[in-house]
């Protein structure tokens, strides 16, 4: 009789660890005008990139996954930035959040042309700090380590445009259109 209790208590505790909506408290949570929260996750050859070797530069942050056909748009937004900010050092990171490990990223990578990096974000911490319920959700920090803008599911062309000059610190985007 005691064995079948103690596995219910265990199962019990490991179900309500697993819904829990703690962890993350409001300190750790992407906020405008605070640092980001840091990560160090994995490419797809196993590489592991820390978010922290970039602050200093303008950052865009990219959540998505395999299955978001809006995100196409944003993956276009994000390669006609890179092109128009050739030269500076604006650092673009993609964040696939069903990727664990390489498989995911390398089709996503493939089947979208990327040429910037990308990384297996299905990690539960980095999905609370950045409050990922849903995708796309573009981060645009700052030269200073802010984040500056959080956008959540939908951005207009002109958004995106304003808030990567604004980070680069340059208007030249300003009249440029994805």
């Amino acid at each position: 009789m005691r064995q079948p209790l103690r596995a219910l208590l265990i199962v019990g505790v490991l179900l309500a660890w697993a819904i829990a909506p703690g962890g993350a408290t409001a300190d750790d949570v992407a906020t405008v005008g605070q640092p980001p929260p840091l990560f160090a996750l994995p490419d797809e050859d196993g590489t592991v990139h820390a978010l922290e070797a970039s602050l200093g530069k303008p950052i865009i942050l990219y959540f998505t996954h395999n299955m978001c056909h809006y995100c196409t748009q944003v993956v276009g937004f994000l390669k006609r930035a890179q092109v128009t900010y050739a030269g500076t050092d604006l650092t673009i990171i993609t964040l696939n959040v069903w990727a664990k490990d390489g498989a995911f990223i390398r089709r996503y990578r493939e089947a979208y042309e990327l040429p910037f990096v990308m990384l297996a974000a299905n990690d539960r911490a980095l999905l609370r700090a950045y409050e990922v319920n849903y995708v796309p959700i573009i981060v645009f920090i700052g030269r200073d380590g802010i984040i500056r803008e959080l956008y959540h599911h939908y951005i207009l062309p002109e958004d995106f445009n304003r808030s990567a000059a604004d980070i680069v610190g340059s208007s030249a985007s300003a009249s440029t259109r994805p």
